[in-house]
């Protein structure tokens, strides 16, 4: 067997230092599953906010809220986001009196302190009780 000259230490050192740097990174972002997870959650409220503004402007355009979520999608230039990202279901909506309604999605994770307290939630099903602003 060869002996490794400080050209072959250097490479060996180098190339342990990569892989350690990579293997932090990894540790550091968390697993790929969980990344995944939480950009859905992300898109699930912004979807959701989304469904807020559209609901403002029909009930201040019609003076009452939406009957159900197609209502809005077939408003003109409507882009209502209906269904969640990953499984293709409708996010929920029901009126519960003239200018209030609950709005519901399924969460993968729990909510972290960063997202705003009108949206914090627990992972499985939230339902978020609003009313629109008269």
């Amino acid at each position: 067997m060869k002996p490794v000259g400080k050209d072959g230490v250097l490479g060996i050192v180098v190339s342990l230092l990569v892989v350690a740097a990579v293997v932090r990174g990894l540790f550091m972002i968390g697993p790929i599953d969980e990344q995944r997870n939480r950009k859905f959650d992300e898109r699930r409220l912004s979807d959701l906010q989304r469904i807020v503004s559209s609901v403002e402007f029909y009930y201040r355009t019609h003076q009452e809220l939406p009957e159900n979520l197609d209502v809005l999608a077939k408003q003109p230039a409507s882009r209502v986001p209906l269904f969640d990202p990953e499984s293709g279901k409708p996010y929920g909506y029901r009126r519960l009196s003239p200018d209030s309604y609950e709005l519901c999605a399924t969460f993968a994770l729990e909510s972290d302190e960063s997202t705003a307290l009108r949206w914090s939630h627990k992972a499985g099903r939230a339902c978020f009780r609003l009313s629109v602003r008269r």
